[in-house]
């Protein structure tokens, strides 16, 4: 098994779709080299996590082959504040959860 990481260009001296078209010239040169996408996993984590399901939409737009498997961890996908009530409730929950510690 062997693991490669892709250094791309990042944000914000270099915004979408850099990070996308370094991360698909990197795919495309092992599947030119000969690397089938069946023995390929993207994995990502929080931003990197994006960017693994960017890239595989991208991957679909062109009809290149998907990887066998994508992994990704926490990735960033909703940008638009929704979850403010979430992070609201979340003192609540923490505050709860100190309080049963030394409560017993």
């Amino acid at each position: 098994m062997s693991l490669l990481h892709l250094e791309y260009r990042l944000a914000p001296e270099h915004p979408l779709p850099a990070a996308v078209d370094d991360t698909l010239a990197f795919y495309r040169a092992l599947l030119r080299d000969g690397i089938s996408s069946s023995r390929l996993i993207i994995m990502g984590d929080s931003a990197g996590g994006g960017l693994t399901l960017l890239t595989v939409q991208a991957l679909l737009a062109r009809h290149l082959p998907i990887p066998r498997a994508i992994i990704t961890m926490s990735p960033w996908t909703d940008f638009s504040s929704s979850a403010r009530n979430t992070l609201d409730n979340i003192h609540q929950w923490i505050e709860a959860q100190f309080q049963r510690q030394i409560n017993g």
